[in-house]
């Protein structure tokens, strides 16, 4: 019997404290997570965490953390919102009370993602464990959800979001556009063909050549896992 917590790269590179802390007390594992900075792997079901600062909160309210939401939304388990520092900062920034209290409340009600705040990083330490603990131990290691499963996808995009786990929307919907199906973009997919790749434009800018390397090797590289 074990706990897993899966923790995103950057969120693991960026807090580095709260990450070593977290390792001493249960089985973790650092991977990109397409939403989320903390996948909680439990017995029966998931749970899907999002970490922000008071300051982080209130400097993405405009734009960033609605997108980063609306991915959230859309995973088959618990999701939570982390609400790290002391509130009372809008307050000294000049922030409308009333707008980031209606705003908290719409996360709640509206988006269905419940807000757990907490103190300090000793308090999300805390938090993560306790709610890694309340989800049951894994039995055994199993392979973990890494990407969001979305529902009901037309065929146009589930091929969307198969491609943009390799590498981004934005690119993924260039490829797509530029070579029509999925099956020609994995054939253009070759060392050969590199030059030819770095040619397309995402937003005006070619693909990066570190970009296109990645693809490259990813779509060539052998499985290794038991059948």
């Amino acid at each position: 019997m074990f706990f897993m917590i899966v923790v995103d790269s950057n969120e693991a590179s960026e807090n580095s404290r709260l990450v070593e802390s977290l390792a001493k007390v249960v089985e973790t594992a650092v991977k990109p997570l397409q939403a989320g900075d903390y996948l909680i792997v439990g017995r029966e079901k998931h749970a899907l965490v999002e970490r922000k600062t008071v300051m982080d909160f209130l400097n993405s309210l405009k734009g960033r953390l609605w997108e980063q939401l609306s991915t959230m939304k859309m995973f088959e388990g618990e999701k939570v919102l982390i609400l790290e520092g002391y509130l009372g900062l809008y307050r000294k920034r000049g922030w409308k009370e009333v707008s980031i209290l209606a705003l908290m409340d719409k996360i709640v009600h509206d988006w269905g993602i419940p807000i757990i705040p907490t103190p300090d990083i000793r308090g999300t330490l805390t938090y993560l464990v306790w709610k890694n603990k309340s989800l049951g131990e894994v039995e055994e290691f199993r392979e973990y959800p890494l990407r969001v499963k979305r529902k009901g996808l037309t065929a146009e995009e589930q091929a969307l979001f198969v491609l943009e786990g390799l590498c981004g929307h934005e690119t993924a919907k260039a490829l797509l556009s530029h070579y029509r199906t999925l099956r020609n973009v994995f054939t253009a997919l070759t060392p050969e063909n590199m030059h030819e790749l770095g040619k397309i434009k995402v937003g005006g800018r070619r693909i990066p050549e570190k970009t296109v390397k990645k693809m490259v090797e990813v779509a060539n590289t052998v499985y290794g896992g038991e059948g």
